[in-house]
Order: structure tokens, then sequence, then C-alpha cells
């Protein structure tokens, strides 16, 4: 698992599942941790600053994150390119004044 990685989140018992995007560091994601950061993708743009636009996958909003548990993630969709990454970091940034 890598950051920025796409998966369809999947919680057991919840008939509902979601596209989220990888946000923890490698470290954290390559760990044996059970719980990793991550944000839910949306399905249009919510008209904000902090919002992404993730190609062929919907948005991403940074003031949206959230811990999810590795178990649940049942289907590896797809990876960000660089550039992308790169404007979720700096929306993140802006998002927690880092």
């Amino acid at each position: 698992m890598r950051r920025g990685e796409l998966w369809i989140y999947n919680p057991h018992g919840s008939p509902r599942r979601r596209p989220i995007i990888l946000i923890s560091s490698d470290g954290i994601n390559e760990s044996p941790r059970p719980w990793l950061v991550a944000a839910e993708l949306l399905d249009s743009d919510p008209l904000d600053i902090l919002a992404v636009t993730i190609p062929g996958h919907g948005w991403v909003h940074a003031g949206n994150i959230g811990r999810i548990y590795r178990g649940w993630l049942a289907e590896r969709i797809g990876q960000v390119d660089e550039d992308t990454l790169e404007r979720v970091d700096t929306a993140l940034r802006a998002a927690l004044d880092l």
C-alpha cells in the first residue's frame, strides 16, 4: 500500500462501499498498523478551495479526512499521479495549517 492509492473501502457489516484515497505516510501504510488515514472521494465538486479533482474518480476534500481500518480495504482501484498528489498535499497543508 502506498500514499495516493485509491481503494474501495467496505466496512464489515455495511452495504456501503466507498472510494477513498490513502493519505497516511508510506511508513504507516507499509507497517503492520491496523489503522490508516484516508479521505473519501466525492462524486461531485464540493465547490471549496480545499477540494482537489481526482481525474476519473471524482473529488477529495482535504477537510474530510479520517481513520480507516486496513482490513476493510476491499479493492485497489488506482493511483493518483505525482501532480495530483502534490495538489492533495497542498490542500492538506492548508486545511491543517502545516
